[in-house]
């Protein structure tokens, strides 16, 4: 948003465009994409999104909190449950819906904060989540791979279903998709601050009372811990709305960083695994691991390329994701290759998910490689592969749907 703004400083109806099509990046943007230039325009504009902030922080000053608190409490209420019916062994009933109650926290919030009325759009916010919860809870106790797989995909189902909640239903619109995934990276950033500060805090209160000779340490973990676990990502997302400042410096900061930290990481390892000599086919924990290895960079790389319009080494960062792309890609060749060999044994769940996803991965990869060549080497534009990441992510929603209810039903 900050390079549009700056491309059309002068054009009162484009100004108007933008600011219509992403109110909460126009606004976050507009102040560095103008600095040093004194025009009427952009006084005018000035004055105009000064008023519009004070209206946007006072709800969230008051109203907002309300919200939160009631949400927090209804959540922590849930995550109470087992503790308190003992139908289900509390690790079993986390393990199934931790995520859920978490995610329909801040889908709650931002219905809320959007506005979102109707009953269909409601219904198909909640119908989905309320179907998963109901599958969860009904697959064996004994856990397979395909319910390990199951749980450990739910979150990504449940994220999408935040995502429509977030993006308004508009989920055409690129500028609102950029701006969730950039919301996520915040949402991580701010959550894992919060999550230090419990920590301290619960070490201290733990220590404290022990020294007068009470040990509290589970019952502080089975009131507090779970509690603060299940509501700590809505109090994240009112602070990030309240203070929207803090980790927006921040999070673009992380991007930089760990951007080349991990291409270095990713050539070591290439040429680790090049020289090495290991079968990795031989080694099962290795392709799982390893699946989750590029599920990560993968991330990164969508999330640096949102945070790209705001840096002032915009061109350098194109570079990095490229190469990081690049050594990704033979990377993940390594790994279908070992995972092509043990399919030989016949097809398992774990086998076919870690075939799957690195598919995924790989298709993903290679769509967007050329377009961030073009930005980094030739100067062209990043929308393209903002677009192309935008359209590829219901394909991610639509495999987790396949894993966690078609795959029980097949394996």
């Amino acid at each position: 948003m900050k390079e549009q703004i700056s491309q059309n400083i002068g054009d009162p109806e484009m100004l108007e465009i933008l600011f219509r099509k992403d109110k909460t990046a126009f606004i976050r943007d507009f102040n560095e994409a103008t600095r040093g230039i004194d025009t009427d325009l952009v006084k005018f504009w000035q004055i105009r999104l000064k008023s519009t902030e004070q209206i946007r922080q006072h709800p969230a000053l008051k109203t907002g909190l309300a919200v939160v608190a009631v949400i927090s409490v209804i959540t922590a209420l849930l995550a109470r449950l087992p503790l308190v019916m003992k139908s289900m062994a509390p690790e079993d009933f986390y393990f199934r819906n931790l995520c859920i109650l978490i995610f329909a926290g801040l889908t709650t919030w931002f219905i809320i904060k959007n506005r979102i009325t109707g009953w269909k759009n409601i219904l198909l916010l909640a119908l989905p989540a309320i179907v998963l919860t109901i599958f969860m809870n009904l697959l064996p106790e004994k856990l397979t791979d395909t319910t390990k797989l199951a749980f450990i995909h739910a979150p990504l189902f449940m994220a999408f279903i935040f995502a429509l909640a977030f993006v308004s239903f508009d989920f055409r619109n690129t500028g609102k998709v950029s701006g969730f995934i950039r919301y996520c990276g915040e949402m991580v950033t701010m959550t894992g601050l919060l999550a230090i500060a419990g920590a301290i805090l619960s070490g201290m209160t733990i220590s404290l009372f022990e020294i007068i000779g009470m040990k509290i340490g589970r019952f502080y973990e089975e009131n507090v811990v779970i509690i603060g676990v299940a509501v700590i990502p809505v109090i994240a997302a009112w602070l990030i709305d309240l203070y929207p400042g803090i980790t927006d410096r921040i999070a673009p900061v992380i991007a930089r960083i760990f951007t080349p930290l991990v291409l270095l990481s990713s050539v070591i390892y290439l040429v680790a695994i090049s020289v090495s000599g290991i079968s990795l086919s031989e080694n099962r924990e290795f392709l799982l691991v390893f699946n989750i290895l590029l599920l990560g960079v993968m991330a990164i790389i969508v999330f640096s390329l949102s945070e790209l319009d705001r840096s002032d080494v915009r061109k350098l960062n194109v570079i990095l994701l490229f190469l990081l792309a690049v050594v990704t890609l033979l990377i993940d060749l390594f790994a279908l290759a070992a995972i092509i060999t043990r399919l030989s044994e016949g097809f398992t769940p774990n086998r076919t998910v870690v075939l799957v996803s690195n598919i995924l991965i790989l298709v993903n990869l290679l769509l967007v490689s050329p377009d961030l060549y073009l930005a980094g080497f030739r100067g062209k534009p990043l929308d393209r592969a903002e677009r192309i990441i935008n359209r590829y992510l219901p394909v991610y929603f639509i495999y987790s749907i396949v894993v966690i209810f078609i795959f029980p039903l097949i394996f």
